[in-house]
């Protein structure tokens, strides 16, 4: 790929961001899953509980509201939690007690479909956005302490060689390695789901092909464009000759796809694939509106609010954190005497004032650092816009006593920002970020 395509990393981890699961519904999981560990528990002694799939994998995606689908109707989102033992019955018989356990529990919340392998409570759905959380409750059997694991079949009353938890641990070792994979899958997702294949196209399904031609490019969208390309050769082929394979998963993941769908899914991708081609590699200024049909309005619409003096985070080769626990604050100024306009924008009125923006200190800083972000008005002598450690009073890169404090003096007439960026030191991925401070000033 000749062109440098870095120039749209910012767009794409602001994408990455609002598309991450919220705080609140990360909440509602961990709360779910330690119901679930209380209540099974007091049935079960021998019971080990754990999550798999999407959430413990760091790889979910918060679902569309029912203002962004296609077809008014709200997403999901849920956790798959894990109830293993080596005392199980039977297949059908461990399905059947864990959906007694559930109804004293849940009542009418619990779903009476029979499904093959778990059962299913809907736990709430959001009034406002319509969006619906469940979770399913997965009986496994295991064996030689653990070396073997089994899920239930109910339509064949057997148990079947099933070890998600093996591949949960491969897979968070993979993405040790690779830091930017996680995110990929994320933006995947997103534009599955908003083309209405989520019932099509399952998540394994795109990690594994994801985990199986995965390059790590220097960008977020080459990496995208290389992925999608992959999908696209892969369904291009007869359905008797498509080979999608795992390492933990002994079994070609094809057959979770349906004859049917497979033609749906190359056709949207192809589409996809020439719209981020035709606008991100051919053209010097991308319509980003045609790049939102396939990834959503949660993608960015103005180039012009990310100019090419923004540093994106992956080029300091830090990722962003995607299970939920990503935070976004306020940024506090400490001068008061300024002209408040609201919360996040101020006025001030004279050359060189001196400010002093405070940001979240409820980090040991011995695991977490900080980066700050400014970007000066169109017009300034200089916009800035890279990644920066803290200024003292003195105006010197990383001369601050705390490096959760950056001080700064006004020198440039119009309206500027300014944000930070927490991250782990150990992970590289960003915890929390600033919401962008506005600094308007009049000379």
């Amino acid at each position: 790929m000749c062109k440098d395509l870095r120039r749209y990393d910012t767009l794409f981890e602001d994408f990455l961001v609002n598309i991450a699961l919220t705080q609140t519904q990360a909440v509602r999981i961990d709360e779910t899953l330690s119901e679930a560990i209380a209540i099974f528990m007091s049935n079960y002694a021998d019971l080990d509980v754990y999550t798999q799939g999407s959430y413990a994998m760091g790889t979910i995606v918060k679902p569309l509201t029912a203002n962004q689908s296609k077809s008014g109707i709200g997403g999901e989102y849920d956790i798959d939690i894990v109830l293993e033992r080596e005392e199980w019955n039977g297949p059908a018989k461990s399905l059947a007690d864990t959906h007694n356990i559930l109804v004293n529990e849940y009542t009418d919340k619990v779903d009476n479909k029979k499904r093959e392998s778990c059962e299913r409570v809907y736990h709430s759905r959001d009034l406002q956005t319509e969006v619906l959380f469940h979770a399913d409750y997965v009986p496994v059997l295991s064996r030689l302490d653990g070396v073997c694991r089994y899920v239930a079949r109910r339509s064949q009353d057997r148990w079947a060689d099933s070890d998600t938890k093996r591949l949960k641990e491969w897979f968070l070792e993979y993405a040790e390695e690779k830091r930017f994979v996680q995110a990929l899958i994320v933006i995947l997702k997103r534009i599955r789901d908003y083309a209405e294949l989520t019932d099509k196209f399952p998540s394994i399904c795109i990690m594994a092909i994801v985990c199986s031609s995965y390059k790590q490019t220097l960008s977020y969208a080459e990496d995208l464009i290389l992925v999608v390309k992959e999908i696209v050769k892969i369904f291009s082929k007869p359905y008797g000759q498509i080979v999608i394979t795992m390492p933990t998963v002994n079994e070609n993941l094809a057959i979770k796809i349906k004859p049917t769908d497979c033609d749906i899914i190359r056709v949207t991708f192809q589409e996809c694939l020439a719209v981020l081609e035709g606008e991100l590699i051919c053209k010097d200024e991308p319509d980003l509106n045609k790049i939102r049909v396939h990834l959503s309005s949660d993608f960015p619409n103005a180039l012009s609010d990310y100019p090419e003096c923004l540093e994106a985070l992956r080029n300091r080769n830090l990722g962003i954190e995607l299970d939920g626990s990503l935070k976004k604050k306020d940024i506090s100024e400490c001068d008061k005497k300024a002209y408040t306009m609201k919360k996040t924008w101020y006025k001030f009125l004279g050359k060189g004032k001196p400010l002093k923006f405070i940001a979240s200190t409820d980090y040991n800083k011995t695991d977490y650092g900080i980066r700050w972000q400014v970007l000066n008005a169109v017009g300034s002598k200089g916009r800035r816009g890279n990644l920066f450690k803290a200024r003292g009073r003195d105006g010197i890169e990383g001369s601050s006593s705390n490096e959760f404090i950056n001080h700064e003096t006004e020198s440039y007439d119009g309206t500027h920002w300014i944000k930070y960026f927490i991250y782990n030191k150990h992970t590289r991925k960003v915890v929390e970020i600033g919401k962008k401070f506005h600094v308007e000033v009049i000379l």
